[in-house]
């Protein structure tokens, strides 16, 4: 009786792993298409914004850095984040 429950829990947890292996395999490529335009905005914005403001250049470096962290600990401040890169990107 006991080997039946331990059976079916992990029954059960496999199940959950598929359905999530599943999920992220349909949204990998998704989600690396995105940190890829990431990755291209920053060279746009090390290309063209940083030289024209020579003497704030360690600010403008720091500056993505300290909104990662804002993001990473405030829900909010990362949803607005979000939606501002998007609109940057849709314009």
């Amino acid at each position: 009786m006991a080997e039946d429950k331990k059976e079916d829990v992990l029954g059960r947890a496999d199940k959950y792993f598929s359905r999530v292996s599943s999920w992220l395999s349909e949204r990998i490529s998704a989600f690396v298409a995105f940190l890829f335009l990431l990755f291209g905005a920053g060279a746009l914005y090390a290309t063209f914004v940083i030289p024209r403001l020579p003497e704030y250049t360690p600010y403008l470096l720091a500056a993505p850095f300290v909104l990662a962290l804002i993001a990473y600990y405030n829900r909010t401040a990362a949803t607005i984040l979000f939606a501002g890169l998007l609109l940057i990107f849709v314009l």
